[in-house]
């Protein structure tokens, strides 16, 4: 049976040391971040000292590399959450977020982000969601994928900031947009006219796109 949305104590990994080392080469992990195949009984939550799950589709469908990007992590930041808690649309729609601003010469913009997503919960796990009666700045977005939480390993948690801490159940989730919100509605209305789908991108725009950082 494919893993639910509130299991984060039940799920485990059945990722192999060979599917490991490939993925590894493959997306250049950095070997000094100390990679460890969980047991056959690893759980995603709790964790493990000083480390933190990193699934696999972290970069084969939500697009980032390790060291995360700076608006991830502010992203990450503002809303209080941490990233293994975030389910791979989410993640996807931040990094393909900021690659839009980019293809716009514009840098990613929270506020404009803001504007286009709301934060809410979805079983143990948090998303951004479009906000209702807002275009999207996407398109063709997928609404399933396989092996969604059962391919991960340990990472150190030394590229993650100290800040980034767990969410609990009980922390508020009032993120709302004031009437005093202010926007950057040129940008916003680029992403609009631009709308492009979220989907597995080439290597060579990644650099692209940390040139243009």
């Amino acid at each position: 049976m494919a893993p639910g949305k509130d299991n984060l104590s039940e799920s485990v990994s059945i990722l192999t040391r060979r599917l490991l080392d490939k993925f590894v080469r493959e997306y250049r992990i950095p070997l000094d971040l100390r990679l460890t195949l969980p047991s056959k009984d690893g759980t995603i939550y709790p964790f493990r000292q000083r480390k933190f799950r990193f699934d696999t589709r972290v970069c084969n469908f939500e697009n980032y590399r390790v060291p995360f990007s700076i608006f991830l992590i502010r992203v990450l930041q503002f809303f209080r959450v941490h990233i293994c808690q975030v389910n791979p649309f989410g993640l996807s729609r931040v990094n393909h977020f900021e690659i839009s601003c980019r293809a716009q010469n514009y840098r990613s913009n929270l506020d404009v982000f803001r504007y286009f997503y709301e934060f809410i919960s979805a079983g143990d796990w948090y998303t951004f969601a479009h906000r209702k009666g807002i275009p999207p700045p996407s398109e063709e977005e997928r609404s399933s994928l396989k092996n969604l939480k059962d391919h991960f390993f340990w990472l150190d948690n030394l590229c993650l900031p100290e800040e980034m801490v767990w969410r609990f159940k009980d922390q508020t989730m009032s993120f709302d947009l004031g009437d005093d919100f202010v926007f950057n509605k040129e940008l916003a209305r680029a992403l609009i006219d631009h709308r492009s789908p979220i989907r597995p991108f080439m290597s060579t725009l990644f650099y692209w796109v940390a040139s243009r950082v």
